[in-house]
């Protein structure tokens, strides 16, 4: 093992880093030793990571809740727009903070070498939290939902534990994390052709299923147009969109593990969120063809809902098997970039030192691995999914509103004139509208909804008095003057 001194007494500046290293105050430290974790990760391996964390619970069962909030089919498309430019905006940012920084860490090393040591702290443990137990427990929930109405004769409902409140589903939602945290603990090429092959049939499934849908006849479009009272918050509803977008980012936390990151992260990212996109709007569009007005209702089974009106019940059994397993790509795929995170972080001192435990063979970081999937399962004991999805979306939103302002502040001190590195096209109006809307957003939902985004707000106030707490008591292991102020360096 190194210490914090040492490695930044190692780092030599690349040159293809040159604007960092004319600046007047270097950026932090590289999160790991060249080499330590394994470069397995190519571009297709990347994308699936994206498409995958993003195509799960949120497109097969925010899709009710939007509807129910919004006035017709045409204002409920248009939160869908409006939360794709920003998962897209988002994704162009991250694309120039993940190539000017390609390591292993995602918000952790670009908050961390921009703003100081004490944001990559909070937002390691917001990211610990909020960005992926809690996907990781509603994404379960929602998979265990759909696997009970392919079932006969399985109550998931029906309690395991006399007068604890668990659940035979929420034991089944419990376990499903933990399953997938053995398997990414095999190394990231496993992961990467796990992911891969998860994403071609997600794509596939999606679009059988929307032709398919559409090919019956036995829908209509006048629910598109056709007016109702709006039963709740257009806001509320871009926060519950926004949930569904979540995963745009998903390759730049296996940034330490990806071939020729400065290529194939961007492409990633912005390919990868291009695609989602394509496929959300077109399975809205399956939803308001197959759903007539009066069946819509605040249901997280919209999907089986949709499949039963136009399939009839065998075609809504066998489309749910279909969400059921779309919906643990994206649970598999939460469960491996999450603990990179806390990887990293430990890896500065800043976490506790087993996070940067790999495997001997699979390089894989297997305690964080582990640590992330057991805070998963007891969140997804509690069953509370419709409060896991605004606390979960707020706090992710408030999160990345903050890495974003961050390409104006390397802009700002380091220019743009390197080629070496992804640039924002449409740079500053780009962050600029991503920023607008988040700003709008939170205070909005927050106004609407208090007790979930309240939640997200005094977590990330703990995070703060955990990092100034651990500074006093000495918990962390690292220098925290010197990881402010060391060099940078490229793997």
């Amino acid at each position: 093992m190194y210490s914090a001194r040492e490695l930044a007494r190692q780092a030599q500046p690349a040159k293809e880093n040159a604007p960092l290293q004319r600046a007047a105050k270097p950026l932090l430290k590289p999160s790991h030793p060249t080499g330590l974790l394994r470069r397995g990760l190519n571009l297709w391996g990347a994308t699936a990571f994206v498409v995958t964390s993003m195509v799960g619970t949120g497109i097969f069962t925010v899709p009710a809740l939007v509807r129910h909030a919004t006035g017709n089919g045409l204002e409920m498309l248009g939160v869908w727009l409006v939360g794709a430019a920003l998962a897209v905006c988002g994704a162009l940012c991250y694309a120039e903070l993940a190539t000017r920084m390609p390591r292993a860490g995602g918000e952790y090393q670009y908050l961390s070498r921009v703003y100081g040591p004490m944001w990559g702290f909070v937002s390691g443990w917001i990211t610990f939290f909020v960005g992926f137990a809690a996907p990781t427990a509603a994404s379960a929930l929602a998979a265990v939902a759909y696997i009970a109405a392919i079932a006969p004769g399985w109550n998931a409902n029906a309690p395991l534990v006399t007068g604890l409140g668990i659940t035979q589903g929420g034991l089944v939602a419990a376990l499903l994390p933990l399953a997938f945290a053995f398997w990414h603990s095999l190394g990231v090429r496993p992961s990467g052709r796990l992911q891969s092959i998860l994403m071609v049939a997600t794509i596939s499934s999606i679009a059988l299923l929307v032709a398919a849908g559409w090919l019956t006849g036995r829908g209509n479009w006048h629910g598109i147009t056709q007016p109702t009272t709006a039963a709740g918050s257009w806001w509320v509803a871009l926060i519950q969109v926004s949930f569904a977008y979540t995963g745009w980012n998903g390759a730049t936390y296996l940034a330490g593990e990806i071939e020729d990151p400065r290529r194939n992260l961007p492409r990633a990212l912005i390919g990868g969120t291009l695609i989602v996109v394509a496929l959300y709007l077109a399975l809205n569009l399956f939803f308001l063809y197959a759903l007539p007005l009066e069946a819509w209702r605040p249901d997280i089974a919209v999907g089986k809902d949709a499949a039963e009106r136009l399939f009839g019940t065998a075609g809504g059994r066998f489309v749910s098997a279909i969400i059921t397993f779309t919906i643990i790509g994206s649970l598999s795929a939460w469960t491996a970039a999450g603990p990179r995170v806390y990887f990293a972080m430990a890896y500065d001192g800043l976490a506790p030192a087993a996070f940067k435990r790999l495997g001997a063979q699979s390089r894989a970081p297997i305690v964080a691995l582990f640590a992330q999937a057991g805070v998963a399962a007891l969140l997804a004991l509690t069953g509370a999914f419709d409060v896991l999805l605004i606390y979960v979306g707020s706090g992710l939103l408030l999160f990345s509103g903050f890495t974003v302002a961050a390409v104006y502040v390397l802009r700002w001190r380091y220019g743009a004139e390197d080629d070496s590195h992804f640039r924002v096209p449409g740079y500053p109006f780009t962050p600029a509208l991503f920023l607008l809307l988040v700003l709008v957003s939170c205070v909005q939902v927050f106004l609407e909804s208090p007790i979930p985004t309240g939640a997200a707000l005094l977590t990330l106030l703990a995070g703060f008095a955990c990092y100034f707490i651990g500074r006093a008591l000495g918990w962390f292991k690292a220098d925290l003057a010197l990881l402010r102020h060391a060099a940078s360096s490229n793997d």
